[in-house]
C-alpha cells in the first residue's frame, strides 16, 4: 500500500500541477483507458489555478481523509514534470491532450515501472475529478493487474497564511 500511495502522490503532483494525473490500486483488473492522446507541449498545458484546494483520493476501495494544499501559482505541465523528477520519478513516455485532461505515461519509481492513463472531468478553476488506471511492474504483493485511483480536487478559496 505504501508503494501505491507513493505512486499516487507522484501522479498527483503531475495532475495537480499540470494537467491532472493520479495512480491506482483497487486490485481489480480494469481495462486501460482510450488510446493515447495527441502530444501537446508540456509548457503549453496549465493545471489548477492558484489557491487552496481540498484533495480526496480513493484507491483500493478506500477513501483517504481529505487533505488541503495551497498552490501559490498555476503551474505548467513542464513544472510538474520537474517536481516529479525531484521526487525520484523518471518517465520514458509522457503524452497529454492539448487541454491536459487526458494522458498516458510510463515512469519508473523506486525500481518499479508504472504505466498510467488518466482522464479528467471538470475544470481547473473550481473542481475536477481525475481517474487514473495504472499497472505496476513488478506488481507489489496483492496488486495484480491494473488498478484505478480517483482524485477529487475542490478549490476552497484563496490561500491563507496558515495553509500548508
Amino acid at each position: 500500500m505504501r508503494v501505491l500511495m507513493t505512486a499516487a502522490t507522484a501522479a498527483l503532483m503531475l495532475a495537480a500541477c499540470g494537467g491532472p494525473s493520479e495512480p491506482a490500486a483497487d486490485g481489480a483488473a480494469t481495462p486501460a483507458m482510450a488510446a493515447a492522446p495527441a502530444a501537446a507541449p508540456a509548457s503549453a498545458i496549465s493545471g489548477p489555478i492558484a489557491g487552496k484546494w481540498q484533495i480526496t483520493i480513493t484507491s483500493a476501495g478506500m477513501t483517504l481523509p481529505p487533505q488541503e494544499t495551497c498552490y501559490e501559482k498555476q503551474m505548467t505541465m513542464e513544472e510538474a514534470q520537474k517536481m516529479q523528477q525531484d521526487a525520484g520519478m523518471t518517465c520514458s513516455e509522457q503524452t497529454y491532450a492539448p487541454d491536459g485532461k487526458s494522458g498516458h505515461s510510463v515512469c519508473t519509481l523506486q525500481g518499479m515501472t508504472v504505466t498510467s492513463d488518466y482522464k479528467v472531468t471538470g475544470d481547473f478553476n473550481t473542481s475536477y475529478t481525475m481517474e487514473m488506471t495504472s499497472a505496476i511492474d513488478p506488481a507489489p504483493p496483492g496488486l495484480a493487474g491494473p488498478s484505478t485511483t480517483t482524485v477529487k480536487m475542490d478549490r476552497l478559496g484563496d490561500c491563507t497564511a496558515t495553509t500548508p
